[in-house]
């Protein structure tokens, strides 16, 4: 993976899809996901589109060692406004950069 590399990590194109996502982080011992600036692109009547930049942290055993992967990480959300509620349309993941390591 190579920062800013246009090609998704990876691709959801419907609320569904989330289910998976959230199922996946059950194989790490604990996740902390910090999300820091977002920025909307556009704003429609119903739809909207933007950017948030996340750092996630993820701690699992390897080797009989607890590690902690980090990872820096950008999501382009598309909105719709359903029924009155603003929700994922859908999201692309980008990963800018990977860290692992042991933790003490």
């Amino acid at each position: 993976m190579i920062a800013k590399d246009p090609t998704p990590a990876q691709e959801l194109h419907s609320r569904e899809a989330l289910a998976s996502v959230f199922a996946d982080l059950n194989q790490y011992d604990a996740t902390t996901h910090f999300v820091g600036q977002s920025t909307i692109f556009t704003l429609e009547a119903n739809r909207g589109t933007g950017e948030a930049y996340c750092l996630a942290h993820h701690v699992f055993m390897k080797d009989e060692k607890r590690r902690l992967m980090l990872a820096s990480l950008r999501y382009f959300d598309t909105f719709a406004k359903t029924d009155g509620a603003w929700l994922f349309a859908e999201r692309l993941l980008y990963v800018d950069w990977l860290e692992e390591r042991n933790l003490s």
